[in-house]
C-alpha cells in the first residue's frame, strides 16, 4: 500500500514538474552586442518573472558577428547547434547593426537558413530589428525595410526595436539610449529594448514594470540588471504601449 502511495506520489511530481517546463516559454537569443550589452536576455527574463509569466532566455553571442559568422560558428559560436537541441519556443535573430547597409544579400541568404532552421525544430523565428547609430539616424530607414522584406518573405514577426528607439528620441532628443560609443545601448536603452521584447513576449502591458530590475545570483544573492529613474521608467513604458498599440490597430 505505501508502495503505491509513493509510486502514485512520485507520477504526480513528475506530471507537475512537466507541467511547469511546457508552461514556461523558452527563448534564444542570437545575435552579438547589441543583444549582449547590459544583459538583455536576463533582463526581459527578470521583467517577466516580475509579472509572473514565467519565462527562460538564453543568448548566443559575440561581438561585432553577423548571421553568417554564427551559421558557420566562427569566434567558437554554436549558434546552430543550440537552435537545434535547445527546444526553443522562440529564437530572436539579430543581425549585425550594419547588415542591411554593407550586404543585403548576404543579410536575406543566412536570414533565410536560420528562418528555415528555426521553423524546423518547431520554434517561432522573429526578427530584432536594430537601431540607427547615433551620428547616423537617417539610415534607420534602410534598416527598417531590410527587417520588413524579410519578414514579409518568410511570414515571420519583427520587434520593431530601431522604430520604438526612434519615437522615444524624437519626442525626447535627449534621452540617452546610446553608450557613449554611439552605438551601443546605455542601461536606458537596454530598459527600453527590454520593455519591448517583455510585452511581445508576454501579452502584458510595460506600464507597472520595476524601475530597478533585479535577480539573484548562484548564491542567492541580489543582483541589480538595471536601475531606472522613475521619470525615465514612465516614459519608457508609455513608448513601448503607445507603439504597441499603434502596431494592432
Amino acid at each position: 500500500m505505501i508502495r503505491i502511495f509513493l509510486i502514485s506520489l512520485l507520477l504526480l511530481i513528475t506530471n507537475l514538474a512537466q507541467c511547469q517546463v511546457s508552461d514556461t516559454l523558452r527563448v534564444l537569443f542570437v545575435g552579438n552586442s547589441y543583444t549582449y550589452f547590459w544583459n538583455l536576455p536576463q533582463t526581459v527574463e527578470a521583467m517577466a518573472v516580475s509579472a509572473d509569466f514565467p519565462l527562460i532566455a538564453r543568448k548566443s553571442t559575440a561581438g561585432g558577428t553577423n548571421w553568417r559568422q554564427h551559421w558557420e560558428g566562427e569566434k567558437g559560436l554554436k549558434s546552430r547547434q543550440l537552435i537545434e537541441q535547445g527546444n526553443w519556443d522562440i529564437v530572436v535573430l539579430q543581425n549585425h547593426s550594419r547588415s542591411t547597409l554593407d550586404s543585403l544579400d548576404q543579410f536575406m541568404e543566412y536570414g533565410e537558413k536560420f528562418i528555415n532552421l528555426v521553423k524546423s525544430t518547431g520554434a517561432r523565428p522573429v526578427l530584432y530589428e536594430t537601431w540607427a547609430r547615433e551620428h547616423n539616424p537617417l539610415t534607420q530607414k534602410d534598416i527598417n525595410e531590410g527587417y520588413h522584406a524579410l519578414a514579409q518573405k518568410y511570414n515571420i514577426e519583427v520587434v520593431h526595436i530601431g522604430e520604438l528607439w526612434h519615437y522615444a528620441l524624437q519626442q525626447r532628443p535627449g534621452l540617452r539610449l546610446y553608450d557613449p560609443d554611439q552605438s551601443h545601448p546605455s542601461t536606458i536603452g537596454t530598459y527600453l529594448t527590454a520593455s519591448a521584447f517583455f510585452t511581445y513576449f508576454t501579452g502584458k502591458r510595460a506600464d507597472g514594470l520595476p524601475k530597478r530590475v533585479s535577480t539573484t545570483d548562484r548564491d542567492g544573492e541580489l543582483l541589480y540588471l538595471s536601475i531606472m529613474s522613475e521619470e525615465d521608467a514612465e516614459y519608457l513604458q508609455m513608448v513601448v504601449d503607445t507603439m504597441r498599440k499603434e502596431e494592432n490597430e
